[in-house]
């Protein structure tokens, strides 16, 4: 038995438990990251889009107030309502949507209209 190099079924067995140990853990991160990069690409897409559309009513003022617009975005996997009213002198634009986990969610940006 002193020059016997091949693995015991011992061996074997802690192997394959470490590696199962491994891949068990990693394979739930690996999907709480993809979720978490896609709810971060929703909030930046949802972000530019209110900007976008609250433009409209910063640098032409004669849109009546308060505004309620509901569309699909994001190549029609987000559905999106957006609101616009005036506040305090500024004109308020909230978006609110349901992310991939199946929350929530509201950016509001504030802007001043344009003098004229």
């Amino acid at each position: 038995m002193k020059s016997n190099k091949a693995f015991t079924l011992i061996e074997v067995l802690i192997a394959v438990t470490i590696l199962l140990s491994v891949v068990i853990t990693l394979i739930p991160l690996i999907q709480l990251l993809k979720d978490e990069g896609e709810v971060l690409a929703d909030r930046r897409y949802m972000d530019e889009q209110l900007f976008d559309k609250l433009q409209s009513f910063l640098w032409w003022p004669g849109k009546s107030l308060p505004h309620f617009l509901y569309e699909d975005s994001h190549e029609n996997t987000v559905k999106a309502s957006y609101h616009f009213k005036q506040e305090d002198g500024l004109i308020k634009g909230c978006v609110v949507w349901t992310n991939v986990r199946e929350e929530a969610e509201e950016i509001c940006l504030y802007g001043l209209p344009e003098k004229k």
